[in-house]
């Protein structure tokens, strides 16, 4: 496995901010999903107008990850 696949490995959990015209924009990438949901969670109790995504980091087309 080479360094870049190493990096996004550990990085698959994105999270995400949906401003009002429901653009999302990538905040920050975790490499576990509840470290991700509590960020999430910490600005949605800061009472933010924006809502907030945890989403898995998604493959391109053809693009294997290695286990």
């Amino acid at each position: 496995m080479n360094d870049t696949m190493a990096a996004r490995d550990e990085t698959r959990w994105l999270l995400y901010r949906i401003d009002d015209n429901g653009n999302e924009v990538e905040m920050r990438r975790f490499a576990e999903r509840a470290e991700a949901e509590a960020l999430m969670r910490e600005y949605e109790r800061r009472g933010h107008k924006q809502a907030y995504l945890v989403r898995e980091e998604r493959q391109a087309p053809g693009e294997a990850r290695e286990a």
